[in-house]
């Protein structure tokens, strides 16, 4: 359940906007500089319209059952997205378009480790968007609550917040909020 609620939360960052990528690697290569820099904004940018509406939708979910809580771990979420993406180098190496899908292949290094990872996207009004809701993106499983590509992706996580009681999103929500109040106290002690 927390996977699911960190995942509506980081995602909600993403909703909305249309942007002029040319390529998918264009794409890519956007949405990783703006999540190293933590501009929202250009983030927002690289999403497909269906993930950012049922982003969007998830959102407004969470934020009627406890908008402090969620506004609290948005902002942890979005902080440690962007202290973690500006430890990432990548290298995009190619990328297939077949019709209004493609794929960019990309070798990402983080903490000296590299990995291979295929990007999934689709053409939306001419422009190329990232496809949250793909299982394929796998550098995008922070964002999907690390979700992976073996199990469910955002839109059978929405599924479940849609159906789950609002008392007991408020209380998980309060928990993950308390539980980011503790991480930021350990923090500080240790500093």
């Amino acid at each position: 359940m927390k996977k699911i609620l960190f995942a509506f939360c980081i995602t909600a960052c993403f909703a909305g906007c249309s942007n002029e990528s040319a390529t998918p690697t264009a794409s890519i290569d956007g949405m990783l500089a703006a999540m190293k820099t933590g501009s929202i904004d250009s983030m927002k940018k690289y999403v497909t319209r269906s993930d950012a509406a049922m982003i969007e939708a998830a959102e407004k979910i969470l934020t009627a059952v406890n908008p402090g809580a969620v506004s609290r771990i948005k902002e942890k979420i979005i902080t440690e997205m962007k202290e973690k993406a500006g430890d990432i180098q990548y290298t995009l190496k190619s990328q297939k378009i077949k019709g209004d899908n493609a794929t960019v292949e990309a070798d990402i290094t983080h903490e000296g480790k590299t990995t291979p990872h295929t990007f999934e996207l689709v053409k939306e009004d001419g422009v190329w968007k990232i496809a949250l809701s793909k299982p394929g993106n796998d550098i995008f499983n922070s964002m999907k609550g690390n979700l992976g590509s073996e199990k469910p992706d955002l839109r059978s996580g929405f599924e479940k917040l849609e159906k789950m009681d609002k008392d007991t999103l408020k209380m998980l929500l309060d928990k993950g909020a308390q539980a980011l109040d503790s991480l930021d106290v350990k923090t500080k002690k240790k500093e």
